[in-house]
């Protein structure tokens, strides 16, 4: 089967969208079509073909439309630049989307090239719901999928059709972690908590900074914490006080290639989401991508965040996890304390759980299930 998928972000991208692609598409022969202009020096050594989409709607746009330069101008899709940059004959176009506008550049393709079309939507948006060209997507598309449950009973509800489910998986290559991290904390020894992935004040203000406040705290009343942070903060001014201290460390985005190694060095992890409204309303149907590598990790995973997120969900239906749902001060800190007076215990149950999980969560049981999605 000759299979092309377009997504914003390219597989490999060392950021959530791009782990997933290149977990659930290993071993699938196809060639990959990405819109976002962002990746495109990181992606440019690759064998990837590059369409920025949406293009920018200015008058000089225009003529690059007419000569088949760029594929898209004002909502109008240049079937030249499609015959000059996608010359091949596809059976399947696989849209990987959080847009519209992709969503919408992958059916032309997909019609353009008499090819089938499945649609699996990354992340929620509003517009989905607005736009009539998006509902007529789903009703073309052979097959169509989401990454949680709360997005599928919403999608299913609203767009009268079966949705399937794939998210990311963890990669039990590598998981569970050595089971050997020291358990006494002291000065030189200081518990060390792990947030890893991308950090956006529009999903998770006022959750991380409660933690951060709360670090701060326990340090100050002799509790020896250190909260690492690794990936991209969105806004850079975000948290800008709370890395004042030295106790909540901002060490930059990573290779993908590094994160169990950095994993492996921190004793417990944290899933943050905002208890702010209207930002719960929207981020409800997203599920972080690393929840499934951070479970099956083998140590403590604090999920803290409204009981209407996906991964409160998700934890409180496979029991894993410590679900902290109280937006409470008062609260996160008792938790904190508890876990480290009592690290080996929690440990040695977050060890458990993960074989437990491996039968949902790894890559090496469920990427057959995604491929025969795919291809049959």
């Amino acid at each position: 089967m000759r299979l092309l998928l377009v997504t914003e972000t390219p597989p490999g991208t060392p950021n959530g969208f791009g782990v997933t692609l290149k977990n659930l598409f290993s071993g699938i022969k196809h060639d990959t079509l990405f819109t976002d202009i962002n990746f495109r020096k990181s992606t440019i050594k690759k064998d990837f073909i590059f369409a920025h989409c949406p293009y920018h709607s200015s008058k000089k746009g225009f003529i690059l439309f007419l000569l088949g330069l760029i594929p898209e101008w004002r909502g109008y899709y240049s079937k030249t630049w499609m015959f000059f940059f996608l010359r091949k004959k596809y059976d399947l176009v696989y849209a990987f989307f959080y847009s519209v506008d992709c969503a919408v550049f992958a059916h032309r393709i997909a019609k353009y090239k008499s090819a089938r079309l499945i649609i699996h939507i990354a992340d929620h948006n509003k517009a989905f719901i607005a736009s009539k060209k998006f509902r007529e997507i789903v009703k073309f598309s052979t097959k169509v999928c989401c990454i949680g449950k709360n997005m599928r009973d919403f999608y299913e509800k609203e767009f009268c059709r079966k949705f399937e489910i794939f998210h990311n998986l963890a990669d039990d290559a590598f998981l569970p972690l050595l089971h050997n991290i020291n358990p006494s904390f002291s000065k030189t020894n200081p518990l060390k908590l792990l947030f890893i992935g991308s950090l956006f004040e529009s999903l998770h203000k006022g959750t991380i900074n409660n933690i951060c406040e709360v670090i701060k705290e326990l340090n100050d009343e002799g509790y020896p914490i250190i909260f690492n942070l690794y990936g991209q903060i969105v806004p850079t001014s975000f948290l800008s006080r709370e890395l004042t201290s030295s106790h909540i460390q901002h060490h930059g985005t990573i290779p993908s290639e590094e994160r169990f190694n950095i994993m492996s060095a921190n004793h417990c992890f944290i899933v943050p989401s905002s208890f702010n409204q209207n930002i719960k309303d929207e981020y409800r149907y997203s599920i972080p991508t690393k929840l499934p590598e951070l479970l099956l990790s083998g140590r403590p995973v604090i999920i803290h965040g409204p009981k209407e997120m996906e991964a409160y969900r998700y934890c409180t239906e496979n029991k894993c996890g410590i679900v902290i749902d109280e937006n409470s001060i008062v609260t996160l800190k008792s938790k904190f304390i508890e876990i480290f007076n009592n690290y080996a215990d929690y440990n040695n149950q977050a060890f458990k759980t993960s074989h437990n999980l491996k039968k949902h969560l790894s890559i090496s049981l469920h990427k057959s299930n995604f491929h025969n999605f795919v291809l049959n």
